[in-house]
């Protein structure tokens, strides 16, 4: 399973799934076409690696089965979970168009959690990658 290291702060280190569009890949497009909602989540990503995730609902919110949501006013969501201590892993970033959680999108948070706990309780290896 391959990961990508997000951000490292001194209270975590986020990395973002490589499946599908990847969470880094979803960042960078959001950078390059919506700078400013792009800031609002890079922001949400440095609290979350230095202090952690906030108790405000508008910020942070649970989604259930040790499933979070990291959002942005502006729609965007990046769903994660948390691991070993000062790990988090963010299992995919998309745009919230409605006000409920879509369901195929929860689905898919879900199935890629139990796909990482497989493989971590199987002992399996997992390929960190590390970008610029």
């Amino acid at each position: 399973m391959d990961l990508e290291l997000i951000l490292e702060g001194s209270a975590f280190k986020i990395y973002g799934m490589l499946v599908g569009e990847g969470v880094g890949a979803f960042l960078e497009r959001l950078r390059q076409e919506n700078p400013a909602e792009y800031a609002r989540m890079d922001r949400r990503l440095t609290q979350l690696s230095e202090r952690g995730a906030s108790k405000h609902r508008d910020e942070f919110n649970s989604l259930g089965r040790g499933l979070f949501e990291m959002k942005s006013r502006g729609g965007t969501r990046i769903v994660f979970f948390y691991d070993a201590g000062h790990l988090v892993i963010c299992t995919q970033g998309f745009a919230k168009k409605a006000q409920k959680m879509p369901r195929r999108e929860l689905d898919m948070a879900r199935a890629r959690k139990a796909d990482y706990e497989r493989v971590r309780q199987q002992g399996g290896k997992f390929r960190i990658i590390v970008t610029e």
